[in-house]
């Protein structure tokens, strides 16, 4: 029997094959459903990708990178939370090095 279940909005419908099983789908419990989700679907694990520097002109760059304001982001420099350069009044970022020390405040926080 081939069981066809919507999993979200927007995506494919997946077809279960139960051709082993004895028990509906309906009478499975969650733990039983997961665990057939894992022997149908296993979980591909994707290879860290390597990107160039994003490189970042200005507060206004770093603030839409970030998704915030350009005050929002020039609190955030002058904190010294993330590195950067300035030569004058010229700065520049690395996006990838924001990220990473953003992401070390962050877990840092957690703990």
């Amino acid at each position: 029997m081939c069981v066809k279940l919507p999993v979200q909005k927007g995506i494919n419908l997946i077809a279960l094959n139960f051709k082993v099983m004895e028990k509906r789908i309906f009478e499975l419990t969650v733990s039983e459903f997961i665990e057939l989700l894992k022997q149908e679907q296993p979980v591909q694990v994707m290879p860290e990708q390597k990107t160039e520097p994003k490189m970042l002109y200005s507060i206004k760059e770093l603030a839409k990178f970030l998704q915030c304001s350009t005050v929002t982001a020039q609190k955030i420099k002058n904190s010294g939370k993330i590195p950067f350069s300035q030569t004058g009044r010229k700065v520049v970022f690395d996006g990838n090095a924001v990220m990473s020390a953003l992401s070390v405040k962050m877990k840092g926080q957690r703990a």
